[in-house]
């Protein structure tokens, strides 16, 4: 699972560009899971397959990129 933070991490983009990306122009499906590290924060959890299509749509990522994006999510490659 992948949240915005490291999906902008793997891209060298800021966390917005990415929010406003996975949110426009319908939102893409996401779980919430209770961060410990904030008290009570939660973070949004997409899965790969979700984010790849919109990703490849709105910023062009190149496979070093994507594998970067499997890489971070802990996705064996």
């Amino acid at each position: 699972m992948l949240t915005a933070s490291k999906v902008a991490r793997a891209l060298g983009v800021s966390k917005g560009r990415v929010y406003r990306a996975l949110s426009r122009p319908y939102p893409l499906p996401y779980i919430t899971i209770a961060s410990a590290a904030k008290a009570g924060g939660q973070e949004r959890h997409y899965t790969i397959g979700v984010l790849l299509p919109r990703l490849k749509a709105t910023f062009g990522i190149s496979p070093e990129q994507t594998k970067a994006l499997f890489v971070e999510g802990g996705y064996n490659v």
